[in-house]
């Protein structure tokens, strides 16, 4: 799931692991048929530095600045949400074989309204925990309908290493740490969303290789673990064009099947939920899937 992978940074910005200019498109709709339909959309890109006479290919110390912005909305208008982000990491190597250690900032702006201001919320406390619905409603918990907007900061720490034939990495990082006050009354503040991420991918011969990574994460009693595997092969001698396979599972909620194809700088990745049985997502019989484009400039 590379894409997956590579959006990490939005999670933890010091988990830009590579010297590479990127952007990236992403769209993800939720269905949950009669109740509710909304649909994410994301645009973001990374442009790293390196120092006046350091080369991109060499092992050495580097910038990266990334920006985003993300919108979600519903059919039905009672659920409306974005946000902006800057992000700034700095990457210092370790050892002369590609192991680094980073740190990242970033300053985000949201927006934020879920709910009616005649009579209140109607999603139960819990409901779509784990995607955009669920963060809009701990963001107003009281479901108020008003329009909120506000900033919020976030930190990261990482070691990756980037040789040719096996590449890792291992972050902490913690979002929302200046707990804003994210609704109307201002009553409540928003919590601290800490995490851990951890990757792992090895060449297995010259055309194949395999990973696997987990992204953890605790907010406000909510947690998010996500845990995947991926194959990927090589379809020509130069790997310009490559078709990997994946599985995620995403704890509490779905199994997500993932199939990407590289086609030299451009990588499509497609992801469908399969909904745990005997959970809230599988009763209510959601829907849901995601489509991510990553072009290397």
């Amino acid at each position: 799931m590379p894409a997956l992978q590579d959006l990490n940074i939005l999670y933890n910005p010091a988990l830009k692991t590579d010297k590479i200019a990127k952007t990236y498109i992403g769209f993800r709709t939720v269905n949950y048929p009669g109740f509710i339909s909304y649909s994410s959309k994301l645009l973001a890109v990374e442009v790293p530095l390196v120092m006046k006479n350091d080369d991109f290919n060499d092992v050495t110390r580097y910038f990266d600045i990334a920006a985003a912005i993300n919108t979600t909305s519903s059919t039905d208008k009672s659920m409306a949400a974005s946000g902006a982000t800057v992000a700034i990491t700095y990457a210092i190597p370790l050892s002369e074989n590609g192991t680094y250690i980073s740190a990242g900032f970033n300053l985000n702006y949201n927006f934020n309204r879920i709910g009616s201001t005649l009579y209140g919320g109607f999603y139960p406390a819990g409901f779509d925990k784990q995607d955009a619905l669920g963060a809009a409603i701990v963001a107003d918990p009281y479901q108020s309908g008003y329009n909120f907007g506000y900033f919020s900061s976030g930190a990261g720490f990482s070691v990756f290493h980037t040789e040719e034939n096996t590449k890792w990495y291992a972050g902490v990082s913690s979002r929302n740490f200046n707990h804003p006050y994210t609704e109307w009354n201002r009553t409540s503040r928003l919590g601290s969303n800490n995490g851990v991420q951890a990757g792992y991918t090895t060449n297995l011969n010259e055309v194949a290789s395999i990973g696997g990574f987990a992204n953890l994460s605790w907010h406000s009693g909510v947690h998010e673990h996500f845990f995947g595997a991926t194959y990927t092969h090589n379809l020509d001698a130069s790997a310009n064009y490559k078709v990997t396979g994946g599985i995620g599972f995403r704890m509490g909620d779905a199994f997500v099947p993932c199939l990407s194809l590289t086609i030299k700088k451009a990588l499509v990745s497609f992801f469908y939920d399969f909904n745990l049985p005997n959970t809230i997502y599988k009763i209510s019989q959601r829907k849901s899937y995601s489509l991510y484009l990553r072009i290397l400039l």
